[in-house]
């Protein structure tokens, strides 16, 4: 077996990893890049754009478009595998959203330490603790020997007992772990060092605004809207989602998320994703939220008593229903993204919006990695999803590093 790193070796995002064995391929991820995306073009893997059976399967491991957004420009009928609610998530966010489609490709879903035999490959994932929801490790056996991809990962979210149980129990006998990095050297965003603190601070700030809390997250973080459900119940306040988070919520299909309807969750339809549905006709998507809807003229009334999923484009709407008086922005997002959109914080801190961050990483800490590649004391270690390699050789004296495009051995 042998393996080449198309894409991750240098950079945060755009993972591609082939596998191959006894002239057969799988490939694990197939992401667009953070950074030039639109010039990118489809890795350099036969069996995408042109025809060759030798490629059996491409394997997903969540629902982030730097690991599954080149799939809308494959031509060829190539089997796709990821969870059924990535699945869902990405066609949600795809409607809603400029990120990626799934093009033509109709996926196979695979569930946690279910095995898959794809010729000479064994594939088994791994369900992992990650900011995307359905995210997955994978296992690759063939010809006796045993690779294992991290996907992402962290150990600090609302799922940190799988990668607990992960490194506790993890699978056995592993030649090369291939890592992610992506906290490797980067000024460390861990003020609050887990989504309970975050749903701590946030239940704090919104127990002593007199408006509306806003909060600017990303809609696929489903531990961060339990985060913000959490702390609207403890202020006593009612949740308010968009159109396009229910969605994400419905496509996720987990009973301990905030569903419309349920403890006074309702939703809100923005004027763009309005403008959407009705360019779209894609009538039947409000249907289901009929009952369960609040109106821009009711805003002003609920905000002192509700919490509501933001996004800076939202401003104009909430600006029209004359809602914002003693409201609050907590920003729940990379640090990272917030230069994108001074202008309108700069915009609402004049109309007397107060504005707060609170935020964890959805990827795992510098600890966290120190433990998982502990958790393989006999495995070579490659790291990808990564700007510092020098400060990842640091974790431990087995990794060894690879560049893009080249062909090494498991």
């Amino acid at each position: 077996m042998r393996c080449r790193i198309h894409r991750g070796c240098h950079e945060i995002g755009g993972n591609c990893v082939e596998v191959e064995s006894q002239g057969k391929r799988i490939v694990l991820d197939i992401g667009l890049p953070l950074k030039d995306e639109q010039d990118v073009s489809v890795p350099d893997i036969s069996g995408l754009t042109t025809h060759d059976d030798r490629l059996l399967g491409i394997f997903v491991s969540h629902p982030h478009p730097d690991h599954y957004g080149l799939l809308d420009r494959i031509t060829q009928p190539v089997p796709v595998y990821m969870g059924e609610a990535s699945r869902r998530i990405i066609e949600v966010s795809a409607f809603f959203t400029p990120l990626p489609s799934l093009g033509k490709v109709e996926p196979e879903g695979y569930s946690d330490r279910q095995p898959i035999q794809a010729g000479p490959f064994t594939i088994t994932p791994f369900r992992v603790d990650h900011s995307a929801y359905d995210s997955h490790c994978f296992l690759i056996e063939a010809e006796d020997k045993r690779l294992f991809y991290s996907g992402d990962i962290r150990g600090h979210g609302r799922n940190a007992d799988l990668f607990q149980g992960l490194i506790t129990n993890p699978p056995p006998e592993i030649d090369v772990l291939i890592c992610e990095g992506t906290q490797i050297g980067r000024v460390p965003d861990f003020a609050f060092p887990d989504e309970h603190s975050v749903a701590d601070r946030m239940a704090e700030i919104f127990g002593g605004t007199k408006g509306m809390g806003l909060v600017w997250c990303s809609s696929q973080n489903i531990d961060r809207l339990i985060s913000v459900w959490d702390a609207a119940k403890r202020s006593n306040r009612q949740l308010i989602l968009d159109m396009y988070t229910a969605e994400i919520i419905r496509a996720a299909d987990d009973e301990s998320l905030p569903n419309p309807g349920e403890d006074g969750v309702q939703v809100y339809l923005p004027i763009s994703q309005k403008s959407l549905i009705i360019r779209e006709k894609a009538f039947d998507i409000p249907k289901p939220y009929y009952p369960h809807r609040i109106y821009p003229e009711a805003l002003a009334e609920a905000a002192p008593n509700s919490v509501m999923v933001f996004r800076p484009s939202m401003l104009r709407d909430l600006k029209i229903a004359e809602c914002l008086d003693g409201a609050v922005l907590i920003s729940s997002i990379w640090s990272g993204y917030l230069p994108k959109e001074t202008k309108r914080i700069d915009e609402m801190k004049e109309m007397g919006v107060k504005h707060v961050h609170i935020h964890t990483s959805g990827h795992a800490t510098v600890d966290e990695l120190k433990a998982f590649v502990s958790a393989f004391p006999q495995s070579r270690i490659v790291p990808i999803h990564l700007e510092d390699r020098d400060g990842f050789s640091e974790l431990s004296d087995r990794v060894e590093m690879r560049d893009d495009h080249e062909w090494w051995d498991v």
